[in-house]
């Protein structure tokens, strides 16, 4: 079972049934024209409009949570990975990819696009974060020519 939080209009949705074939996967998004979108792909899937900080799923619900550069447009991005660690499984798996600050000043300064300065944050950040939220961080790497970087987290067994 597979949540998608901040799923967009859906590709990130589509590419988790494919690769992953969940027996059941819920999506959900805070804006819904988004949602509608992801709606008439027709994809299996309950969705629905939700936010990431305060998700309306029961404890312990899934065996892996995907997030796909949803976090840095979020001023409370801290509450939203303690959400996440919430409603994954122990042993559940989070799959992350955002950009860190130094990302995100460049593209404001050189490309004009904008995000919310209280959301960026810098790697060594976010990992503490992940950490402190109960999360052991399996692996990361940089990907798209280093501007993104990409976790994949565990849960904790135990909720000591």
């Amino acid at each position: 079972v597979i949540l998608d939080a901040g799923c967009g209009p859906g590709y990130s949705s589509e590419l988790i049934i494919k690769e992953f074939k969940p027996r059941e996967l819920f999506a959900f998004d805070i804006m819904q024209e988004e949602v509608e979108l992801a709606k008439q792909r027709r994809l299996p899937m309950n969705i629905f409009v939700g936010d990431v900080t305060d998700i309306k799923l029961p404890s312990e619900s899934f065996d892996a949570v995907f997030i796909f550069c949803v976090l840095h447009h979020i001023p409370e991005w801290c509450r939203a990975i303690k959400e996440i660690n919430r409603v994954l499984k122990p042993g559940g798996v989070f799959s992350v990819e955002e950009p860190d600050k130094v990302t995100l000043d460049k593209s404001e300064r050189y490309l004009k696009i904008y995000h919310p300065k209280e959301s960026r944050f810098e790697w060594p950040e976010f990992t503490k974060s992940l950490k402190e939220s109960g999360f052991r961080v399996a692996g990361s790497r940089k990907i798209y020519l280093g501007f993104i970087k990409s976790f994949i987290c565990i849960k904790s067994l135990s909720t000591s």
